[in-house]
């Protein structure tokens, strides 16, 4: 009775393996083997999808402003040039903000 039970368990997790090692997207149809025909028509419908794909990337596609007054946080030029947005621009000079003491 023992046996049987071990065995039914042991068998029952050789299927469970097996059944989880299956492919988790669409299934893709192989090429033929056989057949100009069938291998030009399935060539074709690979060129179709391929193009559709990429027909679709490109409409997904956010295409920014190509002017640079448009953005204005760009700048090519280096990052040490670049001032500190709020900062003064020569840290080193007085603040021309305040007022000297009298």
């Amino acid at each position: 009775m023992m046996r049987s039970v071990i065995m039914a368990l042991a068998g029952l997790s050789v299927v469970v393996a097996i059944a989880s090692c299956g492919k988790q997207a669409q299934l893709q149809r192989p090429a033929p083997m056989w057949g100009a025909k069938a291998k030009a028509e399935y060539s074709a419908q690979k060129r179709a999808q391929a193009e559709n794909a990429t027909n679709a990337a490109e409409a997904n596609r956010v295409i920014g402003p190509q002017s640079p007054a448009l953005r204005p946080y760009t700048n090519p030029g280096p990052a040490y040039e670049d001032p500190i947005p709020g900062s003064l621009p020569n840290p080193g000079a007085p603040n021309p903000n305040t007022q000297p003491p009298q």
